[in-house]
């Protein structure tokens, strides 16, 4: 992974408002030589171990005393390789009682103490204070694109930084026998107090967390990896934060049980129903983009057992998981066509999933036969006029199928579907619910499909497994830039930008995920001061660019054929229980710079047929020959190597720094839908999309989709 020190930032750090402070901090917060530090010293070195690691560090025995000092620089873990912005910066211990408009925060290295340390009594400004300073002090120009872009680089680096660090530990803490290790709690928070600009109880100088109860094995290793997501959180809330004027927030949902770790700490109980790992930031997170159709039987079986009222709550759980990136449309069908959302796949906006939410109270959920046929014709029928019109993310695609019964179901049918499906490049993935469902015909159209196929008991919970279909793009993606969201802040109504970025489990040679940890940039700058500099579209392009990547697929039938056995061994679709499977020569990838002649970029290439660009889509010999030459990965080109030689499952290979990527509606018009904001993809930045512009957002030479099913079988 790359460093998330800038060289563009050059001597606009070195000479920031550091240079202005004195060695021994403010007056109205000096720092302070911290008597507990003795009792960490060792053979002349302060000894300090992460929480449930038995691997442990040495460092100065005047670590943090006295003095404004790059305390931390090249120190192990989190400082030694690949270190973030914080690691170079000036700091030192304070008396959290004898601070004076200076917000200090409570150490994670020695959590058992009442140790407090501050960089801003250093002098030490966020990054995109000391940009602005630096330029305005200078003369040249504030606005540069190179400057705003490259706070995009700053935050990406502190993901990176907790991703690598937290990926180190998870080894360390789950090969050993653990007791749990001390957290902070955010329900209770005892040391939350009212804050008039959050509108809640909140401690800053801590990281909170909330371990779902649900799972008491798995307690003490939660608490230690919550601990070590503290570490990182509280150096870059130090940092970059300043929560005195500005909302933002870090926070880590937990794939093994959904539990949550956020700066600040907040007190707060969340409902029982709440899951992180069912939220659209955990999801966009984790996985590439996705065009979902959403297709429910509404037949008059589905009255048994409360049936349609788990089929439209699990429909709105798959609403949950998507986010602006992602499209949908949702049909509603029993011996024809009951009801459909729209012909066309729409963004998926927070307005969006609302009006779809209203649109599915006004229907009716139970009445009538089933017809599979008609419904999966017309839910294939919107992936085609979408993919024509450009209504897509040009990503993944797949079929989600709910039954509670029987239908008539053909060998010609299956047949069909499997052609339509290779056609656009289409997983199935079926549900079975209750204990009158035919699960021959689901099984089949799932296995027939590269998907899994689900049986569902009457009362099962049907929304969690559902919504759970993400995880199958993420057990096949490995996902190595952040995605970017944008929402409002439920409690304070501020709008908030966070850039997500998944944790993988390496010990294997398949990345298993391990939970997503986001920052918002509201964390280093305001988006609303933001948008009025000239150079915001240019940051706006950039996060929707790396957002709207789309993620190749590597998923072998082995891959397929674990994950199913992992939900039931009703599941599999064949006898195998092979632990290891073939993987993806590593050395193998796009170059991500590359345009075709056409103007497209490789990844937008994943889901179509690279050898016959030139019959399906015009290339020239010349054109195909550099597709399939530089866009390998892209184009299912990549050695699958059996035996897999890797002992562990590879890191990314190369992540660049997006400043330095551009804009890609700058290099080509072969962009499509929106950007974060709801405009249309642009150079220069437009106003807000038309809706002509919402339902025709680019060319698409050939997008992929993902089309949810549903389906309740009966009579």
């Amino acid at each position: 992974p790359p460093t998330a020190m800038l060289a563009i930032l050059g001597a606009a750090l070195a000479a920031g408002a550091a240079g202005e402070s004195s060695p021994t901090g403010l007056g109205s917060c000096p720092c302070i030589e911290w008597a507990g530090l003795d009792k960490h010293v060792v053979g002349g070195k302060l000894v300090y171990t992460p929480p449930g690691s038995s691997t442990s560090y040495s460092y100065p025995s005047n670590y943090g005393n006295m003095e404004c000092k790059e305390h931390d620089l090249e120190l192990p873990p989190l400082c030694y390789s690949s270190p973030p912005a914080w690691c170079s910066q000036k700091w030192c211990y304070v008396d959290k009682d004898k601070c004076t408009g200076v917000q200090a925060y409570r150490s994670k290295f020695f959590a058992d103490d009442d140790v407090y340390y501050s960089y801003e009594t250093c002098g030490e400004s966020n990054q995109f204070s000391v940009w602005y300073e630096s330029n305005s002090g200078s003369g040249s120009d504030a606005g540069s694109s190179t400057q705003l872009t490259g706070l995009i680089d700053v935050l990406q680096g502190y993901l990176w930084s907790t991703r690598s660090m937290m990926e180190s530990e998870y080894i360390k803490v789950a090969s050993q026998s653990l007791q749990e290790c001390k957290y902070s709690k955010t329900c209770p928070c005892l040391e939350c107090y009212y804050n008039a600009v959050w509108k809640t109880k909140t401690d800053f100088s801590d990281v909170g967390a909330w371990i779902r109860p649900e799972n008491p094995n798995l307690q003490s290793l939660i608490s230690c990896l919550a601990a070590g997501v503290s570490q990182s959180y509280s150096h870059v809330a130090a940092k970059e934060g300043n929560p005195a004027e500005r909302v933002g927030y870090q926070y880590f949902g937990d794939q093994l049980t959904g539990s949550y770790v956020g700066w600040p700490n907040v007190d707060w109980c969340p409902a029982s129903t709440y899951d992180p790992r069912f939220r659209p930031w955990y999801a966009a997170g984790s996985t590439g983009p996705k065009d979902v159709v959403i297709v429910v039987d509404v037949s008059g079986s589905m009255q048994t057992a409360g049936r349609d009222a788990l089929a439209k709550a699990a429909t709105s759980a798959v609403l949950d998981t998507l986010d602006w990136k992602d499209h949908a449309s949702i049909i509603l069908f029993n011996d024809d066509i009951a009801a459909r959302y729209s012909t066309r796949l729409w963004p998926m906006s927070d307005t969006r999933r609302e009006a779809m939410r209203a649109w599915m109270e006004d229907q009716s959920w139970a009445g009538g036969g089933t017809d599979f046929k008609v419904a999966l014709n017309d839910a294939f029928k919107i992936i085609k006029d979408s993919v024509a019109a450009g209504d897509t993310s040009m990503c993944q695609k797949a079929i989600i199928f709910l039954t509670d019964g029987q239908a008539e179901f053909t060998q010609y049918d299956f047949d069909q579907m499997k052609s339509l499906s290779k056609k656009y490049d289409t997983t199935m993935f079926t549900y079975a619910l209750g204990s009158g469902a035919d699960t021959s015909i689901t099984k089949q159209l799932a296995c027939d499909n590269g998907g899994i196929f689900y049986p569902v008991p009457d009362g099962g919970d049907l929304a969690n497994i559902m919504s759970r279909y993400y995880a199958f793009f993420s057990a096949g993606q490995q996902v190595c830039t952040p995605s970017f969201s944008r929402f409002s802040d439920a409690v304070t109504g501020k709008t908030l930008m966070p850039a997500c970025l998944p944790l993988y489990d390496r010990r294997t040679t398949t990345a298993n995920l391990l939970g997503v940890t986001c920052m918002d940039l509201n964390m280093m700058a305001d988006p609303a001061e933001l948008e009025k500099r000239p150079d915001w579209h240019s940051l706006v392009c950039t996060v929707s660019d790396m957002t709207k990547k789309c993620r190749a697929m590597e998923m072998s039938e082995c891959m397929r054929e674990k994950l199913r056995r992992e939900y039931s061994s009703d599941s599999q679709c064949f006898t195998s229980s092979a632990t290891s499977c073939p993987c993806t020569d590593a050395s193998c990838q796009d170059d991500h710079d590359f345009v075709d002649e056409k103007g497209y970029f490789c990844d937008t290439w994943i889901g179509d047929n690279c050898d016959t660009a030139d019959v399906d889509w015009g290339y020239s010999a010349h054109g195909k020959a550099a597709v399939l030459s530089r866009c390998r990965r892209s184009c299912g080109k990549c050695t699958m190597l059996d035996p897999c030689p890797y002992a562990e499952a590879p890191t990314c290979s190369e992540i660049s720094q997006p400043s330095a990527s551009g804009c890609r509606a700058c290099r080509t018009d072969k962009v499509s839908g929106l950007d974060i904001m709801g405009n249309k993809m642009s150079c220069t930045g437009e106003g807000p999309a038309s809706a002509a512009q919402l339902r025709a957002g680019g060319l698409a030479r050939g997008a992929s989709l993902l089309a949810v099913t549903v389906a309740g079988f009966g009579v």
